[in-house]
C-alpha cells in the first residue's frame, strides 16, 4: 500500500511539473513564410518601359502582390543620368529603401545606359544617393543579389 501511495505522489509531482513547464513556456511561433525575392510588407517593385519617338524611358512602379495599390515612385535622376536597361529595382528587408541600376546616358543607343551605378533612395523617391560607383565596383549588378 505504501508503494502505491508512493508512486501516486511520484506520478502527481512528476504531472504537476509538466504542467507549470508548459504553462511557463511561449505558445506562439512565428514562421517566416517569405520566398527569396518577396519581402514580408507585400510589395513589389517593378520597372515599366516606354519607347516612344525614338526616345526610350523607364520608370519604378509599386503594388501589392495581388496588383492594388499601384504607385510610381517619383524618383529624381541626376541630369544625364538615366535608370539603366532591364532596371530590377530591389527593396530592402525593412522595406524602407530602393535599390536600383542607373548610369549616363549612352549615345549608340538612345537613353540606354550601359556603364551603371548602384543607387539608393526612399520608398517615396526622396534621398537620392550613389552607393557604389561603377568605377570602384565594376561587374556588379542587382540582378545577381538574391
Amino acid at each position: 500500500m505504501k508503494k502505491i501511495l508512493l508512486s501516486t505522489i511520484v506520478l502527481f509531482a512528476f504531472s504537476l511539473s509538466i504542467l507549470l513547464f508548459q504553462v511557463s513556456c511561449k505558445k506562439e511561433a512565428t514562421a517566416k513564410t517569405s520566398t527569396p525575392g518577396q519581402n514580408s510588407l507585400n510589395i513589389i517593385l517593378y520597372a515599366k518601359s516606354f519607347n516612344s519617338n525614338n526616345s526610350y524611358s523607364q520608370e519604378i512602379w509599386m503594388s501589392g502582390y495581388d496588383g492594388s495599390n499601384q504607385k510610381k515612385i517619383n524618383i529624381q535622376l541626376p541630369s544625364g543620368i538615366v535608370f539603366s536597361e532591364g532596371i530590377e529595382p530591389k527593396l530592402s528587408p525593412d522595406g524602407k529603401t530602393i535599390f536600383f541600376e542607373a548610369g549616363a546616358a549612352g549615345s549608340s543607343s538612345g537613353n540606354i545606359s550601359y556603364q551603371t551605378d548602384l543607387y539608393s533612395c526612399n520608398i517615396d523617391g526622396s534621398n537620392l544617393k550613389k552607393v557604389i560607383d561603377h568605377g570602384t565596383a565594376s561587374g556588379i549588378h542587382l540582378g545577381d543579389i538574391k
